[in-house]
Formats: C-alpha cells, sequence, structure tokens
C-alpha cells in the first residue's frame, strides 16, 4: 500500500499528527483528513470555510472533490448547540448535493482546541480510480431518529 503524508510547513518535524493521509488501493484513494477549524465568526462561517479548504485540497492534491467524502465528523461546541447545528448544516448544503451526500456526525464537546472556534471537522473520502454514478436507496428513519427541533432537553 502506497501512504501519502500531508503536513502543515509550519509544524514540520515538530509534528505530531498529519493534516492528512491519503492511501493508495488497487481501485481507489482513501483520504483521512484531520481535524480542520476555520476562520470566521459564526458556526457557519467556520464550517464554509472549512469546506472549502477540503475541497481545495481534495482537488489540488488528490485528485478528487467534495463529492468523494464518505464520511464528515463534526465537533461543536455544546454551549452553541443547537443552533451551532443548523447553521452547520446550511454551510453543509451549500457544498454537498444529493445524492452525493456524506454520512455525518455531530459531536457536542466542552470546547474545541484550536483557537475561540465553534467548530472542528474532520472528513474520510473514497477516490475512484475510475468514476461510476452513484446508487441512491431511499430509507426509512433509524427507530428514536430525533431531530434538533424535535428534542426536549
Amino acid at each position: 500500500m502506497e501512504k501519502t503524508v500531508f503536513r502543515r510547513e509550519n509544524r514540520g518535524e515538530d509534528a505530531v499528527a498529519a493534516t492528512a493521509v491519503r492511501t493508495r488501493h488497487a481501485d481507489h484513494d482513501r483520504v483521512q483528513l484531520d481535524g480542520v477549524v476555520g476562520p470566521g465568526d459564526t458556526p457557519r462561517e467556520q464550517a464554509d470555510s472549512v469546506l472549502s479548504f477540503a475541497d481545495r485540497f481534495l482537488r489540488e492534491y488528490c485528485g478528487g472533490r467534495l463529492a468523494d467524502v464518505t464520511m464528515i465528523r463534526h465537533y461543536v461546541r455544546a454551549d452553541l448547540l443547537p443552533e451551532a447545528e443548523t447553521e452547520i448544516g446550511e454551510a453543509c448544503r451549500d457544498h454537498f448535493e444529493p445524492p452525493e451526500l456524506p454520512g455525518t456526525v455531530m459531536v457536542g464537546v466542552s470546547d474545541v482546541v484550536g483557537g475561540d472556534c465553534a467548530v472542528k471537522i474532520e472528513m474520510e473520502a473514497t477516490i475512484p480510480h475510475d468514476r461510476t454514478d452513484v446508487e441512491v436507496v431511499e430509507l426509512p428513519p433509524p427507530p428514536g431518529y430525533v431531530t434538533s427541533e424535535d428534542r426536549t432537553e
């Protein structure tokens, strides 16, 4: 397996983790993008800047695109929920179009390391060597599924 490690220049040999790792497989590349924070005054602006960075990174360095993202994990300051969940969702809808939507997890955390940020986002992408159409299968909501609006906390 061929592996490429991307790290920030200013961290050099002092880095403790990669910014991203790409592994090459027979029919695809797998890219894991480390938790990224972005500039902005609101959760939406921060999420938008991270998604724009990820789009540029995947295109310029990996031959991919945001449509190749298969999973996003959002770590959001709990004191900003549920409003931040709505704003981050709006930013995601601006960057991802059906049917090429990633799976997603949003976790409320007490703090986000990386400055005065509302959200830190990490992503995984699978970039096929040969592009094919996307199949969409409609599923019912899982048992006990609750939206932000339905919460009673």
